[in-house]
């Protein structure tokens, strides 16, 4: 017992000898601030606010100054100022950048918060700033590039006194369309930087410089309503910065003729040498819906076998949800091909990409390539219930890999998006009605792999199904 009492007095000794930490307590003290406006007027997106300000305290020390410029109830610009010891004075200036809902003659004001280090705070408001905007007595839509031709050199806009706005009619541009907002439209489609120009800046419509948009941190303008068939009006209000789009609202279709409802070389294909292979088009479609599909040679072999029904004839039903497609037809095959627009992602579709597989033609050539370059490149599988997809493709197996013994010359996987995003593993999969085996290979982790033994051919049903995390094959011919 005496043992412990000892080393709990030592314990209690060396606390007592241990220096105490505390923060210097100071009274709560009264910051004193003057602050006096050097601006009256200044240009949105041009100039900047200036002002004085000094801050005395005479028992406590300064901790920091708040500023905050504001145009009517837009907050432009936020900034925290260290400040030490008992007086601070400086000129300060900040930029009074143009953005929606700042309005010709509004005050800009200065709101600026003194504090000392115990917390007591001062305010003072500083006014006789007012706001004037750019001229904007012309606006044309402008291609983001010369280059661009979905809306060929651009138009200029009228402005409607009575709807405050700028405006523009009569056009027939496609649905979806990029563009800048420039003052100064120049021939050929190009853009004068020199006066204002219009774009995307951190996810906002924003005054943007040349310099911004070369280096991508501000983006085109995009327009795009897929319950259009094209754009037909396009206005502009430039205090409140909102964009209104009209157009001819699209209706499914009842009859398609690919040889003049689609275009050649259509532009959704980014392989310029597959462009030459299709006719295509966006086409609204609605689910269940009868459809009577000519120019082709023979329907009943050139309809897309996941996305719809044949009926007999020149009809199918069209099985997909209702909404727009993307309907290509491969005239050397002659087949169809639909897919939903590239933005869907799983769980609404889910993509296979890889090698050994085609189109399922009658005519049919699998791709040696891997890739999202054309539609015989990768294939988007239907939902055919929650979290199940379905996928009708022409495999061939047709040798051993020479590189990997024992796999053969059909490999691929299945991805949540167009172009690699996200995707499954054949390790947490198992494998139903064909020899398809799951790769554990360093560089194919996780593919979906042909066996070379037995070698086969033909166009199959595959289902990928996440509820039971099984694969399953049948064969159609």
């Amino acid at each position: 017992m005496k043992k412990l009492f000892y080393i709990a007095m030592a314990a209690l000794m060396m606390a007592a000898c241990q220096p105490e930490h505390y923060r210097t307590v100071y009274p709560a003290g009264n910051p004193e601030m003057t602050a006096t406006m050097l601006t009256q007027s200044v240009l949105y997106g041009t100039d900047s606010v200036a002002f004085r300000v000094e801050i005395n305290e005479k028992e406590t020390p300064l901790s920091q100054l708040q500023v905050k410029v504001m145009v009517g109830l837009r907050v432009v610009a936020t900034d925290m100022i260290r400040t030490k010891d008992y007086h601070y004075a400086a000129e300060l200036k900040y930029a009074v950048p143009f953005g929606a809902n700042m309005p010709e003659g509004e005050d800009v004001k200065i709101y600026l918060t003194a504090t000392n280090v115990e917390g007591t705070a001062t305010n003072v408001i500083l006014t006789g700033c007012s706001g004037k905007r750019p001229a904007l007595e012309t606006m044309y839509v402008m291609p983001p590039s010369v280059s661009y031709g979905a809306i060929g050199k651009g138009k200029q806009m009228t402005y409607d006194a009575e709807k405050e706005a700028f405006v523009l009619y009569d056009l027939k541009w496609p649905k979806s369309i990029q563009c800048l907002l420039a003052v100064t439209g120049t021939k050929f489609g190009r853009i004068d930087w020199k006066t204002p120009v219009f774009g995307m800046l951190n996810d906002e419509l924003a005054l943007i410089t040349e310099e911004q948009f070369a280096a991508e941190e501000a983006k085109a303008i995009v327009l795009e309503d897929d319950n259009f068939e094209t754009i037909d009006t396009i206005i502009f209000n430039p205090v409140t910065f909102d964009i209104y789009i009209g157009g001819k609202v699209a209706m499914p279709v009842t009859a398609v003729d690919v040889l003049t409802d689609l275009i050649e070389e259509p532009s959704y294909i980014s392989s310029s040498a597959a462009k030459k292979e299709y006719m295509g088009a966006k086409i609204f479609f609605d689910k269940d819906s009868e459809v009577e599909i000519t120019g082709v040679t023979d329907l009943e072999k050139a309809y897309n076998l996941d996305w719809m029904e044949y009926l007999g004839g020149n009809k199918v039903k069209f099985l997909g949800e209702k909404g727009m497609y993307y309907l290509s037809y491969k005239v050397a095959e002659d087949y169809l091909v639909v897919e939903p627009l590239y933005d869907l992602t799983e769980p609404d579709v889910m993509y296979l990409c890889g090698v050994g597989m085609g189109q399922p033609s009658w005519d049919p050539h699998a791709t040696s390539g891997w890739g999202f370059d054309s539609p015989n490149q990768n294939f988007v599988g239907r939902t055919i219930a929650p979290k199940t997809y379905q996928f009708t493709v022409y495999m061939l197996n047709d040798s051993e890999n020479a590189d990997h013994p024992g796999f053969g010359s059909v490999n691929f996987k299945f991805f949540h998006q167009h172009g690699w995003g996200g995707e499954e593993t054949s390790i947490d999969f198992t494998q139903n009605g064909l020899n398809i085996v799951s790769s554990t290979e360093e560089s194919n982790v996780g593919n979906w792999w042909s066996s070379s033994n037995p070698l086969f051919e033909g166009v199959y049903r595959i289902t990928l199904n996440k509820n039971t995390m099984e694969t399953k094959y049948e064969k159609i011919r």
